[in-house]
């Protein structure tokens, strides 16, 4: 039951920060691969349009991502939940 609490925060937390996650994890991962990573993190100078799309439509990417892995945790917790409830009720002693 502890575990499917601990699945539902994390779950809970991470979506306000999904986007800033998000961010970051392509800002990682363009380094890792060696993609050019220049301003990614810092909005500092603007860069051309349609530069800026493909990076926002990547980004983008790693949210929805990110939002799959909230809602499975999510799902996942409340799952736990409930099978715990149907198969070892509290009320019903030891």
């Amino acid at each position: 039951m502890a575990l499917a609490l601990v699945f539902i925060a994390i779950g809970l937390v991470w979506l306000p920060f999904r986007n800033q996650i998000a961010r970051r994890q392509y800002a990682i991962s363009s380094q890792m691969l060696g993609r050019r990573t220049d301003d990614v993190l810092e909005d500092s100078e603007p860069q051309p349009e349609a530069e800026q799309e493909v990076y926002e439509e990547r980004v983008r990417g790693f949210e929805m991502l990110g939002v799959f892995f909230c809602s499975v945790l999510i799902v996942g917790g409340l799952l736990i939940v409930v099978l715990t409830l149907i198969f070892r009720p509290p009320w019903a002693g030891a």
